[in-house]
């Protein structure tokens, strides 16, 4: 016996059929725990509720998940006002990022650097520049960070997630803070 998933309910069948056809559509049966742990996955890495709801109502979309770190000193110091992105996202974010948008990260100018708009949990918006620092090789979210960290009380040891969308071509990210 296998149990698939049919509009919502678990039901079982006797032989493992490749398709099935209902209402002349061909659909193609699943493996229940394996749907429901990727579901799961999918959760982990969605931003809360509220902040899904006010992406979509900025018309954004294409919501990737950049990763996870903890805030560390540098980040809340407001002498230094700039977010550092740890190496091990840049893979995601190179990956999403718009031909014109890695030009101006890999230009021989000293500006390697665009605006962007960055949303709390709280639905706000905050300027600022989305930058490689050649220096360290890495990225970093600045000039308005400061605003950012003020407005939602970052403290060192806080977990942020951040992931980005789009609005509609504009580079955007969700930052969520989960209070240490």
């Amino acid at each position: 016996m296998t149990r698939i998933k049919l509009f919502g309910k678990e039901i079982e069948v006797e032989e493992e059929p490749k398709t099935i056809k209902l209402f002349g559509t061909r659909i193609y049966p699943c493996n229940v725990e394996q749907q429901q742990e990727q579901e799961a996955a999918l959760q982990e890495n969605l931003p809360p509720t509220n902040m899904c709801q006010a992406i979509r109502l900025a018309g954004g979309s294409g919501l990737v998940y950049i990763g996870r770190k903890k805030a560390e000193e540098s980040d809340i110091n407001p002498e230094l006002s700039r977010l550092l992105i740890p190496g091990t996202f840049d893979k995601e974010l190179l990956n999403n990022l718009s031909e014109e948008e890695r030009i101006k990260l890999e230009n021989d100018d000293k500006d390697k650097s665009f605006e962007v708009k960055v949303m709390d949990q709280e639905g706000n918006f905050h300027k600022m520049k989305f930058t490689r620092w050649q220096s360290l090789n890495r990225f970093v979210l600045n000039k308005g960070w400061n605003n950012l960290v003020e407005a939602n009380n970052l403290q060192k040891g806080d977990t942020v997630d951040l992931w980005h969308f789009r609005i509609p071509l504009k580079l955007c990210f969700a930052i969520n803070i989960i209070k240490n």
